[in-house]
């Protein structure tokens, strides 16, 4: 019980940290010794080191693509686990991850696992609101998107996709790359959207322009 309780704080308080970008904060919680992050179908990242450039690169992607990425506290059934606290991270106003942290007994992390299977996003049970206005409000901050950033998102997605095509031809249809495959169908379908809506944006500035 008192295991769970410790568990439960860290993981409020990562979720916290996460949240608002604090890096100094996330590292402060991670184990010096043997701390390790698990995501599905990619290596282990082991060490503080490590994690930190992970995260920063992850951040630094989402901030030049224009997502947005934050957690909020939920409950899963794990293992043999009932109720185990984790964090379901919610891109773009969806479900998109499963984070579940191992604490040591000084309330040092020492695993991070990240899961993204559709199976584990229907049993993570949110403890708190998935915060729709902070998502629209985050999603006003980056209201102007200029044509080179665009251009960048584009070039990023038919990387992928490319990248994606060559795994499956090695590899066959694994579960882990069908999952991929679907998020990237997404992530076109949202560029695809958002190209749209800014060249309406920009068709009715001109026509408020030429009124004046």
């Amino acid at each position: 019980m008192l295991n769970r309780v410790k568990t439960l704080d860290v993981t409020k308080a990562y979720i916290v940290a996460f949240n608002k970008r604090d890096m100094s904060a996330i590292e402060a919680m991670l184990s010096s010794e043997d701390v390790c992050f698990v995501r599905q179908s990619q290596p282990t990242i082991v060490g503080v080191r490590p994690i930190m450039h992970r995260l920063e690169n992850t951040f630094a992607r989402l901030e030049r693509q224009g997502h947005q990425l934050h957690m909020v506290n939920a409950i899963i059934d794990f293992k043999d686990t009932k109720a185990h606290p984790c964090m379901l991270g919610i891109l773009d106003g969806e479900r998109f991850s499963v984070g579940i942290l191992d604490v040591k007994a000084n309330g040092k992390i020492s695993n991070i696992s990240i899961v993204m299977t559709k199976d584990m996003l229907k049993k993570a049970r949110p403890t708190e609101p998935l915060h729709h206005e902070k998502i629209m409000e985050l999603h006003q901050q980056n209201a102007e998107i200029t044509d080179e950033e665009l251009a960048e998102r584009r070039k990023g997605l038919a990387e992928k996709a490319r990248k994606l095509k060559k795994r499956f031809e090695e590899e066959g249809p694994t579960q882990a790359l069908l999952g991929k495959l679907e998020r990237l169908k997404e992530a076109q379908r949202k560029q695809k959207q958002l190209e749209e809506d800014l060249a309406l944006a920009k068709i009715a500035k001109s026509d408020t322009l030429g009124k004046e």
